[in-house]
């Protein structure tokens, strides 16, 4: 059975003690199994602070994260490992079974060309050290395609599969976001029947990042798909309320897409959580 949570941009732009408890406590009043923490800079990550928060709300968490440009691949392979190896055992002491994301790039480095088959060549060498420490922590490692003006390197579900194919490794997964599908993917039921049992997370965001239901994803196709492959992995609403600085400008999001930041989560959620019982998805 799938786990259903939300991403900590919803309540909170930075992890400051007052910031993590908004999000922890928010996160728990709504319901939800688990919060996404973004993990922007690990190395002055509290865990001790987070570690008491999650155990005094009785919450779970997974961790996310996007290079930063000092760490960016294909560019800085050598460096990307570090920063990931680093984020790995901080995300592991924290709790969390997974780290995923944009963990082959850099949000909003463009590089003007297509792809070239040695930047995949660099992210595999990078990423393969990467996988094998996860799997002697317990862990899994995600790759989250994202759109063209954010990433030049994986836009597609079929991208990202043909990466996990080539870097081989049995804890890597795909991680799918709706909003990232509504731009470059022909629909939404078919990359995730695809994907199948390799897809292991799925973002859920509404076309404008707003109250999901509200917006231009086909919500249908969306649940059907995970339906039809018996997805067990985790669902997240993923809505941007608040943003981090550096994400804000990665992503171009200057203005507000929700108004009343409670009702989106109240009625995002409970959209969400309709749709994941109708289709079996949740009991």
């Amino acid at each position: 059975m799938p786990r259903f949570g939300a991403h900590a941009f919803i309540w909170a732009a930075e992890w400051s003690p007052e910031a993590a408890e908004k999000v922890v406590a928010g996160a728990a009043e709504a319901g939800l199994d688990f919060v996404e923490i973004p993990l922007l800079r690990p190395e002055r990550f509290d865990v001790a602070l987070t570690r008491r928060l999650l155990q005094q709300y009785g919450l779970g968490c997974t961790c996310s994260l996007a290079l930063p440009v000092e760490a960016s691949l294909p560019e800085h392979p050598e460096a990307a490992t570090r920063f990931l190896m680093q984020a790995l055992d901080t995300a592991h002491r924290l709790g969390s079974p997974v780290l995923t994301g944009v963990t082959y790039a850099t949000l909003g480095a463009l590089s003007g060309r297509a792809p070239s088959d040695e930047d995949y060549a660099v992210i595999v060498r990078a990423l393969k050290p990467v996988a094998r420490h996860a799997a002697r922590l317990g862990m899994r490692l995600g790759l989250e395609p994202v759109n063209r003006y954010e990433t030049y390197l994986l836009n597609l579900a079929a991208q990202g599969l043909a990466l996990i194919e080539r870097l081989d490794e049995p804890n890597v997964f795909l991680h799918l976001d709706t909003y990232h599908m509504n731009i470059e993917e022909k629909g939404f039921r078919d990359p995730i029947v695809r994907a199948g049992r390799h897809l292991g997370y799925i973002h859920l965001s509404e076309s404008d990042r707003g109250t999901p239901g509200t917006g231009n994803v086909h919500w249908d196709e969306v649940f059907a798909g995970l339906s039809e492959i018996g997805f067990g992995g985790d669902l997240v609403m993923e809505s941007f309320v608040t943003l981090n600085p550096e994400i804000a400008r990665a992503t171009c999001m200057w203005r507000k897409v929700v108004e009343d930041p409670q009702a989106m989560v109240r009625e995002g959620l409970a959209f969400l959580r309709r749709k994941a019982h109708q289709y079996g998805l949740l009991t």
